[in-house]
């Protein structure tokens, strides 16, 4: 028996698996790509959590609308509700959720994941 989450929490799970892909990507990327300026600097310690924002953000970063980023930026990474975005924003809650919709969409499209 499956169980169905809510939208929000589904679009939670994309980002999160786009980002761990970006994340990947990267990583192997990084690996192939030694290059003796990598060697000179050593290793240095990063948080899986810090890359994943750094590369989610500029993957929202991509968005056309500026609304559209400080929408998505504010419901998946700052972790508002589409109430309070609304309100920040001076906008309806139901404009708030079609500026999502929209957003996650063109991101979805745009995305070679």
């Amino acid at each position: 028996m499956s169980v169905i989450l809510p939208l929000s929490e589904q679009y939670r799970q994309r980002l999160r698996q786009a980002s761990w892909r970006m994340q990947y990507r990267a990583k192997t990327r990084l690996y192939h790509e030694k290059s003796p300026l990598n060697e000179q600097i050593g290793s240095f310690s990063v948080q899986s959590d810090d890359i994943n924002t750094i590369l989610l953000q500029e993957w929202i970063h991509t968005l056309p609308s500026e609304q559209g980023r400080i929408i998505i930026t504010g419901l998946y990474l700052e972790g508002q509700s589409e109430q309070e975005l609304a309100a920040r924003l001076q906008i309806s809650q139901q404009a708030v959720n079609r500026w999502k919709r929209k957003s996650l969409q063109y991101l979805s499209r745009t995305s070679n994941l």
